[in-house]
């Protein structure tokens, strides 16, 4: 172990009588050991034969954990050097270290051995393996994460449900009784033997709480606030979602679609029945999940990224789900697909709209229908949705503290998830055309205003939200995964309430091993928001013909599930006074008055039509009608798909030569950058000129690749390696596709899209080509990236100084 210099400027270390260790030279160190009098130390406190960096003066502290290039992992600021960040802070705050130098610099008796640092003066050992653990905020109690929440003025927010009686929530919904299933993944992050995909981290069983579970909540004073909970069903592993039918629910456990249901009476499951399987394992936060009632009567779920092939128990068919979203019949068992993928929630508004979302995106509109694609596999398509808001901004409340991997990602969306419409008129105009998504990176719930005037239905941030959020939580614990409408017109917002939300495949081993990666574990919260007044009475549904005509969306859904169930066709002259009544009442007794036999889908398809813009061809489909006539004319204009051209502005930079050293040339490119100052405005040239083919900043450029920015934030050296190293790592979403045609001619790019009869491959300018399922002869995913290597053949460093500052500007 070495003491750095105590004045130390951007110069040659070597110059110093105490040296960087030599095998460490070229790697930059952190601006915390970078300045005079830093207090610095070299100390291999891991045992990996690496010397790491203790600092802690006056000023600030900091523990930085050296990667050598064997454990570094491109997108994740993981990158060889000290990138690992296991505390850093001001002097003095909860989380700091004894001062190793003064202000003048004089040693303080701190000395590193035998596996702890030494404090002489107040006799402390601190042991290297408390230094490794990565602290974090401390949790609030129920009431005071409660306080912490910062709502809209004329709102007020009720804890209705908190620990012991729920943990771990992720899922909730209301059965016809009004009791409030929660579906609890208590086994995140790791399912007792599960780990990561290259076995560096994992967990065997360590807690009783390690289990997916679902409970059945009740409010049994009628004060609003839930008192009783019910377990219904354990064991299960990392459980999304589930949905009611009959006298049971189906609950996706993967790598199951189930029905569970309680025969004798007890509250507990003791029948338990597969419908579905294969869907595929892997990470919880890219699993299939769902569900939602569909106007058709179908079950409607969310692929999850993740995909499978999926075996159909009831019908014994075999389907391949692909990049796709499903829907399944609870009646026949029957399984369809959907257009997709999105990754947690699949979600409808009162008119038969469906959307989804991933991590990065507000919002997907799907406006073009499987069903018709299937029925016309003739029809060429290149995408089957819409994106709702390019947006990508939020307004935290919390602290910011320094996530575990893309730590300087703040104020940025980046776990996006559960886009679900308001269904009540209880919000007055707050709600009107209202969806909630939840952001639990950021402790927040984000609001959009749906705009239905467009071909493909787009939104905007609330006006009322202008540099601010629906729901900000000022308490980082706070991770809400679902916001969703209840039987009384409010707004519940479910919150995991957990210390790391990362799933550890995404953080650094040895940030993990440091980390609590099950704090808060036995905990959960679950609120109420609602405008300041009483809340609406709400009793057991009594005659569901009567309740159709309410403006709740879950007391809708849930009537026309009961007739449905019971096949009561004797509450058709009931449901047909409602076919005047307001579109979203008319709507659903109309689907429901189809579904007994009272109508015919074709009668059906006539009286929806007139309700353009809201009703559109997702709902047209749904009626079954055999009339093909299902867009409305604003959307028309986007059935006129044809191949996209690379623009004309755009040329595909020529690549001379390819270094097959890429960490080499990695390395020079950080080296050579690292001395020069970049310019946004040369940034801006050199972007379009070899960027922007396949990469959007702002308006600029084409979404092949990732849009820039949303990954600006990260370090310098990350994303030079993302440029010059792209096949180090590759996401999925970013790998390249291969067709081999039956005429034995390739395309090789981005799978953008995927339908009956086509597939769409985007290219390197954003070009797009079309190619017939019938053409192909296979279809395969590889293991590259779709970005070329090569680029430091167009590319000097003063070119990648100045492109990354124009990106940063951005």
């Amino acid at each position: 172990m070495r003491l750095l210099p105590t004045l130390f400027l951007a110069l040659n270390l070597s110059l110093f009588a105490v040296e960087v260790p030599e095998k460490l030279r070229q790697h930059t160190l952190p601006d915390a050991a970078r300045t005079e009098n830093s207090g610095a130390w070299f100390v291999d406190i891991n045992g990996d034969d690496y010397e790491d960096i203790i600092v802690s003066n006056p000023r600030e502290y900091g523990v930085f954990v050296f990667v050598p290039k064997e454990r570094e992992k491109k997108n994740l600021q993981w990158n060889e050097g000290w990138s690992q960040v296991m505390r850093e802070g001001k002097a003095g705050d909860a989380n700091s270290l004894p001062l190793i130098v003064d202000s003048n610099g004089r040693d303080q008796g701190v000395t590193f051995h035998d596996g702890a640092m030494w404090v002489e003066t107040t006799k402390q050992r601190i042991p290297f393996a408390e230094l490794l653990k990565v602290p974090g905020p401390a949790p609030k109690s129920p009431q005071d994460s409660l306080k912490a929440l910062q709502l809209k003025p004329g709102y007020e927010a009720m804890l209705v449900a908190q620990e012991p009686l729920v943990q771990d929530p992720v899922f909730i919904d209301w059965d016809a009784q009004r009791r409030m299933w929660v579906v609890e993944m208590g086994d995140y992050p790791f399912a007792p033997g599960e780990t990561t995909k290259d076995g560096s981290v994992g967990q065997d069983k360590v807690s009783e709480l390690q289990t997916g579970r679902v409970k059945i909540l009740e409010d049994t004073n009628g004060d609003g606030i839930y008192d009783k909970a019910s377990l219904f069903l354990d064991g299960l592993k990392h459980p999304t979602g589930l949905a009611f039918w009959k006298n049971g629910v189906f609950i996706a456990n993967i790598p199951d679609i189930f029905y569970a249901e309680d025969t004798d009476g007890d509250g507990k499951c003791d029948k338990r029945e597969t419908w579905f399987t294969g869907f595929t394992a892997g990470n919880p936060q890219h699993l299939v999940n769902g569900f939602c009632w569909g106007l058709d009567g179908w079950l409607y779920g969310a692929n999850g990224d993740s995909g499978g092939d999926i075996t159909c128990v009831k019908t014994g068919k075999k389907i391949a789900l692909g990049t796709n979203d499903f829907r399944f019949d609870p009646r026949t068992g029957e399984f369809a697909l959907e257009g997709g993928r999105s990754q947690y929630g699949k979600w409808r508004d009162d008119f038969g709209n469906w959307f989804g979302n991933n991590n990065s995106t507000i919002g997907w509109h799907y406006w073009l229908p499987f069903r018709y694609l299937e029925r016309h596999p003739e029809v060429v398509a290149k995408s089957v949705r819409g994106n709702l808001n390019d947006e990508k901004r939020v307004y935290p409340a919390s602290p910011p503290v320094r996530r575990f991997n893309q730590a300087s990602a703040v104020n940025t969306l980046t776990s996006g998830c559960s886009p679900m419409p308001f269904r009540d008129t209880t919000f007055g105009e707050d709600g009107d055309n209202v969806m909630f998504i939840c952001e639990p990176a950021n402790n927040l719930v984000h609001r959009e205003v749906l705009n239905y005037d467009g071909p493909s239905i787009t939104s905007h941030r609330h006006p009322g939200d202008a540099n601010s959020e629906f729901v900000a939580s000022q308490d980082n614990w706070f991770r809400p995964s679902m916001a969703r409408t209840g039987p009384d017109g409010a707004l519940y917002v479910v919150d995991m309430y957990r210390l790391v939300l990362e799933h550890p495949e995404w953080i650094p081993a040895e940030i993990s091993k440091g980390l609590e990666l099950r704090g808060g574990e036995d905990k959960g919260r679950i609120y109420r928001i609602a405008k300041h007044g009483p809340a609406k009475a709400g009793t057991t549904m009594q005659d569901p013909a009567v309740a159709i005509a309410s403006s709740n969306g879950w007391e809708r859904d849930t009537a026309q599930r009961l007739l449905l169930e019971r096949g009561d066709t004797s509450a058709i002259p009931e449901l047909k006074k409602l076919l005047a009544a307001m579109p979203p009442v008319r709507i659903q007794a109309a689907f429901t008055i189809m579904e007994l036999g009272g109508v015919l889908p074709e009668e059906l398809f006539v009286m929806l039509k007139p309700l353009a813009p809201q009703v559109r061809a997702a709902t047209l489909t749904a009626t079954g009608s055999a009339n093909d006539d299902v867009f409305i004319d604003l959307e028309k204009p986007l059935l006129k798909q044809t191949p996209s051209k690379t623009p004309a502005n755009i040329t595909i930079p020529v690549i001379t030569n390819n270094n097959p050293d890429r960490q080499k040339v990695v390395a020079k490119y950080v080296a050579d950058t690292g001395r020069l100052d970049g310019d946004a405005k040369r940034g801006a040239v050199v972007f379009q000129k070899v960027c922007m083919v396949c990469h959007k900043v702002g308006d600029l450029g084409v979404e092949v690749g990732p849009d820039l920015k949303t990954v600006a934030t990260k370090p310098r050296e990350q994303l030079i390696e993302a440029i010059f190293d792209p096949n180090r790592a590759v996401e999925l979403r970013n790998a390249a596709t291969q067709v081999t045609k039956k005429d034995k001619t390739l395309v090789v790019g981005q799978l953008a899209s995927e339908t009956p009869g086509n597939i769409t491959i985007r290219m390197p300018g954003g070009a797009e080509i079309v190619v017939l399922r019938t053409d192909i002869a296979e279809l395969k995913t590889l293991t590259t990236s779709i970005m070329p290597e090569g680029l430091e053949s167009v590319l000097t460093a003063q070119d990648v100084a100045d492109v990354l500052t124009f990106i940063g500007g951005k």
